[in-house]
């Protein structure tokens, strides 16, 4: 017959870890199982259920509301097999409700899922900014941005009515191109290639300085009303004045619009002295020139304002400049133009577009005038009687712009409202009725320079930011409390 195995060389095979262990070291646990030593476990008491637990705050002998009590038990044990994987287990416990605290934006990542009823969108609020002296009114009404055309004229037309923002002019300059050079005694001006030219800066005119030559590097051009400027205990003119750039680089100058009863004006460089010369400022209307007739030693030479002999000088387009010839020293001495140098005496013929001429030279009174045609050639003064006492007459194109700058900003749903009376530099913000409008055209040609920023949002059509579902990963819908920890 079978004997079992015994003794300290019998093994036997754990029912819980499956090892194999020696028999006589086997311990039985408390629901049966022969286990090695380190796998046994004594039984706890929170396993064994409790008996008879009923509700602790159950009423003795309460009023019988119909209905047969029912003992509440509560059983405290285990509501899953402890061999089934703990993922697959069951959860213990009633649903509870947790809120999110404090998230990083850093840690989560969000989805927004945008849908709507379509809405109408319209163009609403312009700013447009008008840099010009226009005064104009309109009607009430709502539109788009027109046409900017060279005359500098902005209609904007829309549903409903039409809204005009006037004539707003055409802004324009006579230019000065200034170089520099040593003359023999230093470094001077010299504009249009005239040595220290005098000038006839008349009120309420603009003129500008180009020094977008190399060679005024270091020389800053200004004005000042003593001969000399800064260097000759004077300070600096800035009435009407601006400047733009450093002097050397493209595109720099300095411009000034001549106020009235300004006294006469002296241009020169900040950084050294003796570079400029004189700027007188007559009144609007017509420019005299008071003309004298002196021998320097080499023949007899016409002054002009008692500057130097045979001055040459600029004439600005469309203004009237008299050349007054009532002093005596002028006698015997008629002044006329002509395109040539020297005029008859160099083989030219007189000029006589625009000129009138008065008395007889050296008598009060006389004097010969001139209205300088648009586009006129170069001119030259000269004796009609002696040759050689004349000089040259600059006659610089005026520089016509639409001083128009537009900084126009739509956005938003579109509101009622009229064009008003527009002063000097202003800030039209016009509001319209919902319309559908477009952006115009605008030429730019020699003579006008616009500059027009439009950043537009918003086509009038379907879309709204409808509902947002937000998606953010975290863990679960419930908290640490009598509940599950989470789902």
């Amino acid at each position: 017959m079978a004997k079992y195995a015994r003794g300290k060389k019998s093994y036997a095979i754990s029912d819980r870890g499956g090892q194999r262990v020696p028999y006589t070291q086997l311990k039985t646990t408390w629901d049966g199982l022969r286990v090695a030593p380190d796998e046994w476990e004594p039984k706890h008491p929170q396993l064994t259920p409790a008996r008879n637990i009923i509700d602790a705050e159950q009423l003795f002998q309460p009023r019988s509301t119909g209905q047969d009590r029912e003992d509440v038990v509560i059983y405290l044990a285990h509501t899953f097999d402890p061999f089934v994987p703990s993922l697959e287990r069951k959860s213990v416990g009633v649903a509870g409700l947790g809120s999110v605290g404090e998230i990083n934006s850093d840690d989560i990542d969000i989805l927004i899922i945008e849908s709507g009823v379509a809405g109408t969108g319209a163009v609403g609020t312009e700013a447009i900014q008008i840099e010009s002296n226009p005064a104009s009114s309109g009607l009430g009404g709502t539109g788009a941005v027109g046409t900017v055309t060279k005359e500098g004229s902005i209609t904007e037309v829309g549903v409903g009515g039409i809204a005009n923002i006037g004539s707003l002019g055409r802004a324009s300059y006579t230019p000065y191109t200034i170089t520099v050079a040593n003359a023999g005694s230093g470094n001077r001006y010299y504009l249009d290639g005239v040595l220290q030219q005098q000038l006839y800066l008349q009120e309420g005119s603009t003129y500008r300085f180009d020094q977008s030559d190399s060679t005024n590097s270091g020389h800053p051009l200004r004005f000042s009303t003593t001969s000399n400027g800064t260097h000759n205990s004077g300070s600096e003119y800035t009435t009407g004045v601006k400047t733009y750039g450093t002097p050397g680089s493209a595109g720099s100058y300095t411009e000034i619009q001549v106020a009235t009863g300004v006294a006469t004006l002296y241009y020169y460089c900040t950084n050294h002295s003796n570079m400029g010369g004189t700027a007188y400022t007559p009144s609007t209307g017509t420019i005299s020139l008071a003309i004298t007739v002196s021998n320097p030693g080499s023949g007899n030479k016409y002054y002009i304002d008692g500057g130097g002999p045979a001055p040459t000088i600029s004439l600005t387009e469309g203004k009237t400049y008299r050349f007054d010839q009532s002093d005596s020293s002028n006698n015997s001495h008629p002044l006329r133009f002509s395109t040539t140098s020297g005029g008859s005496h160099g083989g030219g013929s007189e000029y006589t577009t625009g000129v009138t001429t008065n008395g007889t030279p050296g008598n009060s009174g006389a004097y010969t005038e001139i209205t300088v045609a648009s586009d006129a050639p170069t001119l030259y003064y000269y004796c009609s009687s002696h040759s050689g006492m004349g000089g040259q007459l600059n006659t610089p194109a005026l520089v016509t712009v639409a001083s128009v700058e537009l900084s126009i900003t739509e956005v938003g749903v579109a509101g009622t409202g009229a064009v008003g009376d527009i002063g000097g530099n202003a800030t039209v913000n016009e509001a319209g009725v919902a319309g559908t409008g477009a952006v115009g055209n605008h030429g730019e040609s020699n003579d006008e320079v616009v500059q027009i920023s439009i950043p537009e949002s918003g086509v009038a059509g379907t879309g709204a930011v409808g509902n947002e579902t937000l998606l953010i990963p975290a863990w679960g819908v419930g908290t640490w409390s009598s509940g599950t920890w989470g789902n």
